[in-house]
């Protein structure tokens, strides 16, 4: 899966297993005002200015000032009150603060009264979730909903969680400079919560092991293509309550091993014996024969993980012919994903290089493999990306 190849070869660290879990999240229901903007009218900006540059502050005197009907005058200042510009001191006309935040922006600020929207906490430390999780293919399920999935796919697993929603959660939010990229605008001001609920998200979580022995949970939106979420790998590195409940569902080395004979049974690589690394990783060594065009397996899977639920095992080849192969496979994989995102080219040849231990593979020498494999449409879709941008070299 690309979550494990992410977590090994992006992140950096050695899989073990992968979960699939229901988060318990707080969904927050939000009652705030909203700051617009919008370009000024000139007669409204005139008056403005004339406020606060020239101390005019009466209807008559604004309107001499500026060679105005009295009447347009009047009329526009009442557009400014009603919209929070301008207030009324003694007889005269005064600023507020919007107004001065928007001659300082040259944008005409305005206050609406209502604004509600949904944010989302997770339910043990009530930090926000970032705002990959709001689109439109993330689906957060509510209590009944998540039983039913639990039910329906007992691999995801349904986390609990007693910790309550902390009022303070939201204001700690409100203050962060960094608030819209969970999915609270500045121009939402004054946000009151209105009501908290339990509802779960689905992700994926790689435990892995890091250098120095350190175990990692690696946290992936499982509606969100598997993107990797560094908040809430901390939260699941860093919370007992989830670590537990990891553990509790592991399953004892030998019938991880029985599950991976089993695995290679059903493919006819009953004479393939796995190996478990002291980091606790599995790693099955397979042969030329075994794979594409005399044997079963394609050879794009050379390098990859397979889940087999209560164990991750790394499939590999020695044969350095295979791994070539392997990597023309994923090239032309990676290079239809990167047409429209040339910039990630530096990231696919680091990552390819990893995977399949070709060092220091760059552009060029990428390029030169393709063309010795007979791949030039490969080779000029290289070329085009680095003409574009996607430098590998």
């Amino acid at each position: 899966m690309r979550v494990l190849e992410d977590a090994a070869f992006r992140q950096g660290f050695q899989p073990i297993r992968l979960f699939a879990l229901l988060l318990p999240v707080h969904e927050l229901e939000v009652r705030a005002t909203t700051r617009t903007g919008r370009p000024y009218g000139l007669i409204d900006k005139f008056i403005e200015r004339t406020i606060a540059e020239a101390g005019v502050a009466t209807v008559p005197e604004i309107a001499g000032f500026l060679r105005l009907d009295q009447v347009l005058v009047d009329r526009a200042v009442r557009v400014l009150r009603g919209i929070g510009h301008l207030r009324a001191h003694s007889d005269a006309l005064e600023l507020t603060a919007l107004a001065r935040e928007s001659l300082r922006d040259d944008t005409c600020y305005e206050i609406r009264r209502e604004d509600r929207r949904k944010l989302y906490f997770d339910a043990y430390r009530c930090e926000p979730l970032h705002r990959r999780h709001y689109g439109e293919s993330t689906a957060l399920l509510n209590r009944a909903e998540a039983l039913a999935e639990n039910a329906a796919d007992n691999r995801f697993q349904l986390l609990t969680s007693l910790h309550q929603f902390r009022r303070e959660a939201l204001e700690n939010l409100a203050h962060r400079d960094d608030r819209e990229e969970f999915n609270l605008p500045h121009t939402v001001e004054n946000p009151q919560d209105v009501r908290p609920e339990y509802v779960f998200l689905r992700i994926y979580v790689v435990r892995a092991m890091a250098r120095g022995g350190h175990i990692r949970h690696l946290a992936y939106g499982a509606d969100t293509g598997g993107e990797f979420d560094e908040g809430l790998s901390d939260l699941c590195t860093g919370t007992p309550d989830i670590a537990m409940a990891l553990q509790q569902s592991t399953s004892p080395v030998v019938d991880q091993e029985r599950r991976i004979n089993r695995w290679l049974t059903n493919q006819q690589l009953a004479d393939r014996d796995p190996m478990r690394f002291p980091d606790g990783s599995w790693h099955v060594d397979l042969q030329t024969e075994d794979f594409e065009p005399i044997g079963t397996r394609k050879v794009s899977t050379v390098g990859s993980f397979i889940d087999l639920w209560s164990v991750v095992v790394r499939v590999w080849c020695e044969d350095a012919d295979v791994r070539r192969r392997a990597l023309l496979a994923r090239t032309e994989t990676w290079l239809l994903r990167l047409r429209y995102r040339p910039a990630e080219f530096p990231e696919m040849l680091r990552q390819l290089s990893a995977q399949l231990e070709f060092p220091d593979l760059d552009a060029s020498r990428l390029r030169a493999l393709v063309i010795e494999a007979g791949r030039d449409d490969l080779a000029e879709q290289i070329d085009r990306l680095a003409e574009s941008g996607g430098t590998g070299t």
